[in-house]
């Protein structure tokens, strides 16, 4: 279907946290102008995507907006929004007069609002939720604040000592900063009639200790989307106790239901006429059930929220969500009155149990690890899961979170990947004793004083320091779990078994120094080029294509001898380049020998430092090749032909990864992989053989039919 934004007449509105910003999106509204929220005036992306030519600028200031303002329905569109990116790049959501009004009469029904309120906006209004609040508050007649500092507890007590404000918005972040500084009010919290709670899950316990503090309030709660906005609402100051940690009910014409997957569907009025991400458009609608990334279920009419999709952590075949696992561990550490500062959960790589826990902290690991640890086993035994050893600890600088404070957890893994290969590549693991391997295992430092049993090891840890028992003396003593762990680890040094590690290989040999034409000698430059744009089907706005092309042309200028005619080229290949990198987030110099029929399939996140890479290969987001060691600068893979390479794949090293071979998502591969090989986890086994089609058949399909697409292989 066309991207109707292709027609739309938009207007560009450079986004501040200002009343000028909410004054030009209602003035737009009012005039049939669909508004696009801009980054800066140099948001190209934006205003290419939106096909948009007119900008207004705003200022920044803040203060008060009483503006008349009357909500309308209808199906024409009314604006642009962006989604907050959290497992991503951002989607350019369309909604329709229709969709932003359904929800202001649904709000303002279920919180009883009136013209006597001032309201108190707390979050940007920017921000859909804010913005939101801004029209719901004028559409009633009253008044909103728009604070140019942001959520300040200073300033909301002082206006509401002054009987300025009788009403606050903000999401569950700020809500904790409000809770966590109680004392420093008074009194004048009875003032607050009013407050609506969005965009974040929160608990039961922090739902019950703000309608504690505000006693007169009407809080209301919403559950929903950029493109299904305040789906569910739930009035916290009358909700009985044992089902505060749903997230609400549906009221009006909108309906939820729960997919064979046990994801959230959407279907409703407010429902977004439809989602472009990049040239993909999706139409929507009221009529058309919304399949969310959220799980949940429903329980009396009510909906609970149980985790994104994309983040639910299988540890052990034990799903847990980062999302409930975060407010149960920060609920737990308050009642224990410990203070550990900034906390995230997320998934990590384990290759035992499938997936671990990773626990991110911008705290100094040292003085919070065992805390945290034994808060989030705590929470992960409540649900069935022992996973103790699962669990570990990083620290980071900060924590990647959108505009209103939602954790990036796509971005922290990346951070956290980072930051962790380059400590790996600096280590030396092949002297590694059983000791250091044991700890590893366990996740954090031990005695060996200690008993085995004391470890509070899951089985897979018995079953793995079974095994080692098992290779280093031919039998497993009887009740070695009773052991100190001094003497399990001398009986197993002892005897030899140190084979935690692979060996350290050979330097690799020198790479390509890019003073050559690597592009495939058997076709021209242009038919090289057709060849990626059908590979790539026949997108030429495709980030890949466009990669492709700039990875060609500056290996085709090498082809010209001449230095003087060249340097141009280069200065426009240099150019292109860096361009490409950031516009499509890959990374691939020239000098990494390309070969033909190359798919690089859902752009973002692609460091692809290969030594070389084959045929008819196909490479998803997130992938990262490049050295294992700082060592050795020039230990880079190569990918064979045919190799399919899931999302979020790691190869590193100087090794080969053979043809016809499937390399998992998420998989780190450090080591060769023989050819026809399906390869999982981290770090990569070879799980299985790929028996697709062989490749002298694939081969000759290809060269006979050179416009097919492929879309083979894991996502």
């Amino acid at each position: 279907m066309k991207n109707p934004f292709d027609t739309l007449e938009t207007v560009g509105v450079i986004a501040s946290n200002s009343t000028d910003y909410v004054r030009r999106l209602l003035s737009n509204l009012a005039q049939g102008l669909v508004s696009v929220p801009l980054t800066g005036s140099g948001d190209e992306e934006r205003l290419a995507f939106t096909h948009t030519n007119i900008i207004q600028r705003t200022d920044t200031e803040g203060g008060w907006i009483a503006e008349k303002f009357t909500s309308r329905s209808g199906d024409d569109a009314a604006q642009i929004s962006f989604t907050s990116g959290t497992q991503g790049k951002p989607k350019a959501v369309l909604l329709s007069h229709g969709n932003l009004h359904d929800a202001v009469c649904r709000v303002t029904e279920t919180m009883e609002i009136d013209n006597e309120i001032r309201e108190y906006v707390g979050v940007p209004v920017y921000h859909s939720f804010g913005y939101g609040r801004c029209r719901v508050v004028l559409n009633a007649s009253g008044a909103c604040y728009v604070p140019s500092g942001g959520f300040d507890l200073a300033e909301i007590r002082h206006m509401l000592i002054a009987g300025e404000i009788n009403a606050i918005s903000a999401v569950p972040s700020l809500w904790r900063v409000f809770l966590a500084g109680l004392d420093r009010f008074g009194g004048e919290l009875k003032r607050v009639r009013w407050v609506e709670i969005g965009s974040q899950y929160m608990s039961a316990t922090e739902k019950a200790a703000l309608r504690s503090a505000l006693p007169n309030a009407r809080i209301v709660q919403h559950y929903g989307l950029t493109e299904a906005s305040r789906t569910t609402l739930q009035r916290i100051h009358e909700e009985p106790a044992e089902t505060l940690g749903s997230v609400g009910q549906v009221s009006g014409a909108v309906r939820v239901r729960i997919g064979d997957d046990g994801r959230i569907e959407i279907s409703g009025p407010h429902v977004a006429l439809g989602v472009a991400e990049g040239e993909y458009w999706r139409a929507l609608g009221h009529e058309v059930w919304l399949q969310t990334s959220d799980l949940g279920r429903i329980d009396d009419g009510r909906l609970y929220y149980l985790g994104r999709a994309d983040d639910v952590i299988n540890c052990g075949g034990i799903k847990l969500s980062p999302d409930l696992m975060e407010a149960a561990v920060r609920t737990e550490l308050l009642a224990r009155n410990l203070d550990v500062g900034e906390f995230a959960i997320l998934r990590r790589p384990d290759p035992m149990r499938g997936d671990g826990i990773g626990v991110v902290v911008t705290s100094p690991v040292k003085l919070v690890q065992d805390t945290l640890v034994d808060a989030v086993a705590m929470q992960a035994g409540a649900q069935g899961a022992n996973a103790r050893g699962a669990i570990s600890v990083h620290e980071v600088q900060s924590l990647p979170r959108t505009a209103t404070g939602k954790i990036q957890r796509v971005e922290l893994a990346h951070v956290l990947e980072a930051r962790l290969t380059l400590e790996e590549s600096g280590r030396d693991e092949t002297n590694d004793t059983f000791s250091q391997f044991l700890e590893r295992l366990v996740g954090h430092p031990i005695s060996l004083d200690m008993l085995f049993a004391d470890l509070d090891g899951d089985s897979l840890i018995h079953l793995q320091v079974g095994i080692a028992l098992e290779r280093a003396l031919g039998d497993i003593p009887a009740g070695w779990e009773s052991w100190p762990l001094r003497r399990l680890v001398s009986v197993i040094e002892g005897a030899g078994y140190y084979h935690f590690r692979m060996a350290a290989g050979e330097n690799a040999p020198p790479l390509p120094d890019g003073s050559r034409n690597m592009n495939p000698d058997n076709i021209s430059f242009w038919n090289l080029v057709r060849e990626d744009y059908r590979t790539n089907e026949k997108k030429i706005m495709s980030q890949g294509f466009l990669m492709l092309f700039v990875h060609r042309f500056g290996n085709w200028r090498m082809g010209v001898r001449k230095k003087i005619f060249r340097a141009p080229l280069t200065i426009i290949y240099r150019i292109l380049n860096k361009t490409a990198q950031i516009v499509c987030g890959i990374k691939l110099d020239y000098t990494v020998q390309l070969g033909r029929r190359v798919k690089l399939e859902h752009f973002g996140g692609m460091i692809l430092g290969a030594r070389k890479i084959g045929n008819d290969v196909i490479i998803r987001q997130n992938t990262t090749f490049g050295i294992r060691s700082i060592d050795d600068l020039n230990a880079k893979p190569i990918i064979g032909d045919f190799v399919d390479i899931g999302a979020g794949a790691v190869i590193v090293g100087n090794i080969e990864i053979g043809e016809n071979t499937i390399i998992g998502a998420n998989s780190v591969v450090f080591v060769d992989i023989p050819p026809n090989s399906i390869v999982m986890g981290n770090p990569g086994r070879i799980i299985g053989v790929n028996r697709r089609k062989n490749l002298a058949a694939y081969s000759e399909s290809s060269k006979v039919d050179k416009n097919a697409g492929s879309s083979r292989g894991l996502e």
